[in-house]
């Protein structure tokens, strides 16, 4: 099997190499003090092993062309990586381009169970499958390919739900981190247009219409219940059906306990607040772990209340970089609220592990 590599990737500066001598020199004497530690797993493409495919770990969950892997290595013909890493958090993501006659495709994921603990020994990576990806990012269809079907509550057909498509189904089927989204038609009925693969749907009707955003008690909710779908390619599959329920006070409290909104006993506490220094009700506050700000966040609170306070739980002491939206995922649309914690002009606040830190007011202003 491929074994990790630090080496010198081409058109790293001189500079980089003395450090990736002492990464190697640090992993060497780690491994021969505490054992071998690390990441194992296997990834896939429509379900079957991929081999040759690019395994890449980094410190940070977000990331651009300019940021080099920590570490990295090659699948085997079985689809199997294993990479040498000293204990610490890390963020995994597998891509391959394939070349053939018609041209080239970009297979690509983030691990779904991003960030990844390694404390001891080697730890098992659950397999996740890539996906063909556009020049924007998005799930790049089969021709012919994809499902269809129709909304219901108790029997009825419910205009305008989402509906969320999911390549994975380790975040519960919530959040951003979905390949596709479309609304239902006023008969409630949609299309959506996939490649080849097993997909996991959702569907949501919030009471404000919103896209995106914790579903609150009385807005529709479901997952389908025929999931996974398996797509084969240039095959249209019919759901019927897809039923959704209110969600309800207890349900809800119980999705917040868990999860994303657990609380660490690490955190970031405040106050959502306009311009004039009142209460903004409906915000989530982010943090980052990237000084850009960009993407899926690391971590998110529940959405404030009409006091705006917020409690923002964090895996681990740190350095962070926070803002706040009243939606999550997606383009800022007219009527979001958002803002950044302005302590310091990076937006970046620290917490030691095991502390709550009171972030004080965060200013967040109405998009027209």
């Amino acid at each position: 099997m491929p074994g990790t590599s630090y080496k010198p990737r081409k058109g790293l500066p001189r500079t980089m190499f003395p450090r990736i001598l002492a990464i190697s020199a640090l992993l060497l004497l780690a491994a021969c003090t505490r054992g071998e530690t690390g990441l194992e797993g296997t990834l896939l493409f429509r379900d079957a092993p991929l081999a040759g495919a690019e395994v890449e770990i980094y410190l940070k969950g977000e990331k651009d062309r300019s940021t080099n892997p920590f570490a990295g290595t090659v699948t085997d013909e079985a689809g199997r990586f294993r990479v040498e890493l000293p204990p610490g958090r890390y963020f995994l993501i597998g891509k391959m381009r394939q070349e053939s006659a018609s041209g080239s495709r970009m297979l690509m994921a983030e691990c779904p169970a991003n960030p990844l603990e390694v404390t001891g020994g080697m730890r098992k990576v659950p397999p996740f499958s890539l996906r063909e990806m556009g020049r924007d990012g998005a799930l790049v269809p089969d021709p012919g390919t994809g499902v269809r079907g129709r909304v219901t509550r108790e029997g009825a057909p419910v205009a305008g739900a989402f509906i969320y498509v999911y390549t994975e189904d380790g975040a519960g089927l919530m959040g951003p981190s979905y390949g596709e989204a479309v609304q239902a038609d006023e008969r409630g009925e949609f299309q959506i247009d996939l490649p080849a693969g097993r997909y996991f749907l959702a569907a949501r009707k919030r009471s404000d219409g919103a896209r995106m955003g914790e579903p609150s008690v009385g807005d529709l909710n479901g997952v389908y219940p025929g999931n996974p779908v398996t797509l084969a390619r240039g095959e249209m599959s019919l759901l019927g059906a897809f039923p959704l329920a209110p969600v309800e006070a207890q349900e809800r409290q119980a999705r917040l306990d868990a999860g994303r909104f657990a609380p660490t006993g690490t955190a970031f506490t405040g106050e959502a607040v306009d311009a004039d220094g009142r209460p903004v009700a409906g915000v989530y506050v982010f943090a980052y772990l990237d000084s850009r700000m960009v993407g899926k966040p690391s971590f998110i609170s529940v959405p404030t209340g009409s006091d705006g306070r917020f409690s923002l739980h964090l895996a681990d002491g740190g350095t962070y970089y926070v803002g706040a939206r009243s939606t999550f995922g997606g383009p800022l649309e007219p009527g979001e609220w958002v803002g950044t914690y302005d302590g310091r002009p990076d937006h970046r606040a620290e917490v030691p592990r095991g502390e709550v830190r009171s972030l004080g007011p965060i200013v967040v202003r109405e998009v027209w």
